[in-house]
């Protein structure tokens, strides 16, 4: 007799769906990203230890406007809780804060520049659950007067 397994089936629709709920959470983000064409960030590795560089590639095409322009590492804390209002399927208010950041600043000119951040030995590692997540991604972010903050992501996976 075969023993089925206890955790609940879900289709690959509706775990795409959590996917965009979860991204709806900051939608000021969105907005700043997709309004963000000339400033882009990449990584040198997908995968990274806990306790290892990555190598974080910011490229800026244009300067009109732009200041303070930084590079980060973010790690981003998914967590569900019981609530009354907008919930997921499961009865639960999906809710996210930030587990860890580290910033360095960059120069504001045209062209690529690589920038080197340290993830903590310390530091959670990538996991999505049905109750508890951590993303990390490499952030670029810059200042502009009288717009909304130019920024763009990159995801990365860290490994234990």
């Amino acid at each position: 007799m075969r023993v089925q397994s206890q955790q609940k089936f879900r289709p690959r629709w509706v775990v795409s769906l959590e996917k965009r709920l979860l991204g709806l959470l900051r939608p000021i983000d969105l907005l700043r990203r997709r309004l963000t064409r000339w400033l882009q960030v990449g990584a040198a590795a997908q995968e990274v230890h806990r306790g290892g560089e990555v190598e974080a590639l910011v490229t800026i095409s244009n300067t009109r406007g732009l200041s303070n322009v930084e590079v980060g590492l973010v790690c981003t804390e998914y967590y569900a809780r019981a609530s009354e209002g907008f919930d997921d399927a499961g009865g639960r208010a999906i809710t996210y804060a930030i587990a860890h950041e580290d910033w360095l600043p960059v120069d504001c000119t045209p062209g690529a520049q690589s920038v080197r951040l340290t993830i903590p030995t310390e530091a959670p590692f990538s996991y999505e659950g049905d109750c508890l997540s951590f993303r990390w991604e490499i952030v670029a972010r810059g200042r502009r007067r009288r717009w909304l903050d130019a920024q763009a992501s990159h995801d990365i996976s860290v490994l234990p």
